[in-house]
């Protein structure tokens, strides 16, 4: 499509700072560059209208994670690196209420819990969480109190993890875990109060502008797009899952999760988060009368990328949710149906670095975006800044 004089000479002229990728980490990446440089051309691009990736297409969760996932930390990387997960994600939901403000995003801090069945594979996991309960409150409680004592309205609600049977008994549960620091928000409030912030600020934002590839020249990058060419002094990458695509290299791929809101009849799921089969499902309310549940990556059903589609897998997926939702609810029928992107790798830390004088990345989120997102972006921003 040609381009005309006004978006050669506005609104695609070099910037000093182009973002790519609108998600939670690059909408806080820009926002975090324009504030610490008001005087400078900061560009975000997003090829969606809205997001193809996890930021509107998440269950809006605080996402702390869950028992089962940090006893898989724990194992796989160390009490000391379970601690790094746990810091990072509070202090980056910190960092996300500081930027927007807890109003603004629906923040609710209504506890969350995980669920445990009667399979030989959740009667084994609750077994293990028991025998690790200790360890597990030792590594997570302190960084929790510490990293969201200026959030948390209960600012000592006491262990990261507590058996609950009371909680196990009005659900149907075998065993459950609950977690008081948990919470959860909304993420179209969230989404639209990042673009109030953005446009008050004046950073530049065009969606609608996909990347597909990014060379160096002499003192800029060039950015091909679905726009022609685009020039900036410096890149920051923010595709999480998407990111190999632009980048070679980087441990990290994009892995699809399904998520279907159901509707059930009022009160049959008491108000909170849930966490399933080792976190790789979830469920959450919404209102009254309707529950999001989600998840199955562990599956291995094979989706494309968007925009292609696959609506015989979908269909196969949407029916094992809907088989593993009946087992703790009493379903009347689906309301919404949808896939997320994930980013994830060899290991739920994130990647953070630069590839190349002025080309940055921050991606790899693990699923944890919502809690991490906000943190990241301010990395990611400082790093572009001090180079």
């Amino acid at each position: 499509m040609p381009i005309g004089y006004w978006e050669t000479e506005h609104l695609l002229r070099p910037a000093d700072h182009t973002v790519v990728g609108a998600g939670i980490v690059g909408m806080s990446t820009a926002l975090q560059l324009k504030r610490a440089q008001p005087e400078s051309d900061v560009r975000l691009l997003e090829r969606s209208p809205l997001s193809s990736g996890g930021t509107t297409r998440n269950a809006g969760f605080a996402c702390f994670g869950s028992a089962g996932e940090w006893l898989d930390d724990l194992e796989t990387l160390g009490a000391e690196e379970l601690g790094n997960l746990i810091r990072m994600r509070a202090e980056g939901l910190t960092e996300l209420v500081n930027l927007l403000g807890a109003d603004a995003i629906g923040l609710q801090w209504t506890g969350g819990w995980e669920l445990m069945g009667n399979s030989t594979e959740d009667v084994r996991l609750g077994k293990r969480i028991q025998e690790a309960l200790h360890t597990l409150q030792a590594a997570t409680t302190p960084l929790l109190q510490k990293a969201l004592e200026n959030v948390h309205p209960k600012r000592d609600p006491g262990p990261a993890l507590v058996l609950d049977s009371d909680r196990a008994s009005r659900v149907g549960a075998n065993m459950a875990i609950a977690l008081p620091w948990e919470g959860m928000l909304h993420t179209g409030r969230m989404v639209s109060a990042f673009h109030r912030a953005l446009d008050a600020a004046g950073v530049h934002r065009l969606h609608g502008i996909e990347v597909h590839a990014i060379t160096q020249g002499s003192q800029t990058w060039t950015l091909d797009t679905s726009m022609g060419k685009l020039h900036t002094k410096k890149v920051g990458i923010c595709t999480n899952g998407l990111a190999a695509q632009l980048i070679e290299g980087l441990d990290v791929q994009p892995v699809p999760n399904r998520v279907l809101v159901l509707k059930v009849p009022a009160g049959s799921l008491p108000v909170g988060t849930y966490h399933l089969d080792q976190g790789y499902l979830y469920m959450r309310t919404l209102d009254e009368h309707h529950v999001l549940f989600g998840g199955g990556r562990h599956w291995g059903i094979k989706l494309p990328l968007p925009p292609e589609c696959d609506r015989e897998a979908e269909a196969q997926w949407d029916a094992q949710l809907l088989a593993s939702a009946k087992t703790w609810l009493e379903i009347e029928t689906v309301t919404h149906r949808w896939t997320g992107w994930l980013g994830v790798g060899s290991d739920r830390r994130p990647l953070i670095g630069e590839m190349s004088p002025g080309l940055h990345h921050a991606v790899r989120m693990g699923g944890m975006g919502v809690a991490i997102g906000a943190g990241i972006g301010r990395e990611l921003a400082t790093n572009m800044l001090e180079t």
